[in-house]
């Protein structure tokens, strides 16, 4: 609630006319003088303590909103989290602008931006896989990896290591898990070959996480949002408000060769809708932005929205997407399936290659 203070008159019966002057005169006007500026002080201060009382009154009912929809906010986020944490570990669209590639989702984390690759490195060996994060104790080194079909396992400084499947994914991708000794990492040159059948080398991993990203424009409210090839704009919803976001300067292919298919974010906008944030973004095909963009990961349709599509997200929360000619449109976030619905039903998005 907002309480808006304004300066106040007191208004004070007129004085009804003097009778003749006598000698004391003087002195009883005086004294009605000084009574009536008392009540104007007493009045004055009375309208003062009730616009301060009802400007208390006002902040508390905001911090209680507050407090409310803070909660509304927790609850949701704590839902979304046990949500991942149930489905184990997949894979999510990036959706940064300027972004290329996926997020790795673990049941307690995320490894973001990460582009599975396959292509000859100068040196002449061939990279099969890219490893996206990493955990260390003080005794064991465990590596997670974004594997290509095929590999079979792993050899760590040109020792056998243990490989451990946590997903298998589309085009044939896999997240999997390698665990050794540290003291075997640290001591030697830090190298990783996948190996097929029989032990057959088959290629590097790539140790970096491939994540390219484009030049991008930044931007942040009150400033206007940042222009380039690909646009949102909200429409008809006067409480969606758009807080930042980044805005790639061009669009292009990812520069190596992309095992399966990949998306690049060219735009994100982080909307706000009663307090609730939205991820929204628009995303091409990485390899071939002009391309009839792939489904995203575990996508299913929603019941009743026949354009509308549902799938679990990053760390922002779930999706929901629709198709806007070779692209997808999609809103990570927010109180749930139905906000997002209608942020969807209220946004306009452009692409110019």
């Amino acid at each position: 609630m907002l309480v808006i203070l304004a300066s106040m008159s007191v208004l004070v019966e007129p004085q009804q006319p003097e009778p003749p002057v006598k000698p004391d005169a003087g002195v009883i006007r005086d004294a009605r003088v000084r009574r009536a500026q008392r009540r104007n002080r007493i009045a004055g201060a009375v309208i003062a303590l009730l616009a301060i009382g009802a400007l208390i009154a006002g902040l508390l009912e905001s911090s209680n909103s507050n407090r409310a929809e803070h909660a509304r906010a927790t609850l949701a986020f704590q839902r979304a989290r046990q949500r991942r944490q149930a489905r184990g570990w997949y894979i999510s669209p990036n959706l940064t602008g300027g972004g290329y590639g996926w997020c790795v989702m673990e049941p307690v984390g995320a490894s973001c931006p990460t582009v599975p690759t396959e292509n000859e490195r100068t040196s002449g060996a061939r990279v099969i896989g890219t490893a996206v994060g990493s955990v260390g104790t003080s005794h064991e080194e465990r590596i997670t990896l974004l594997l290509a079909a095929g590999v079979r396992g792993i050899l760590a400084n040109e020792r056998s290591t243990q490989l451990h499947t946590r997903a298998r994914l589309p085009y044939g991708l896999r997240i999997a898990q390698i665990e050794y000794p540290k003291k075997t990492w640290t001591e030697h040159a830090s190298t990783l070959l996948a190996t097929g059948a029989n032990g057959r080398p088959l290629g590097e991993i790539n140790q970096e996480s491939a994540g390219v990203e484009a030049n991008i424009r930044w931007w942040e409210k009150p400033e206007r949002p940042a222009s380039g090839p690909c646009q949102i704009h909200a429409h008809g919803l006067p409480a969606l408000q758009g807080e930042w976001g980044h805005v790639a300067t061009t669009i292009s292919p990812y520069p190596a060769r992309i095992i399966g298919r990949a998306f690049f974010s060219c735009i994100d906008t982080e909307y706000y809708l009663h307090n609730w944030p939205l991820e929204t973004s628009i995303l091409l095909d990485a390899q071939y932005p002009g391309a009839f963009p792939a489904a995203i990961p575990g996508m299913k349709p929603i019941t009743g929205e026949p354009e509308l599509f549902w799938a679990p997200g990053d760390w922002h929360g779930e999706i929901t997407a629709t198709r806007n000619g070779n692209a997808w449109v999609v809103v990570a976030g927010g109180s749930g399936l139905r906000q997002r619905e209608e942020v969807l039903h209220h946004l306009t998005a452009s692409v110019r290659l």
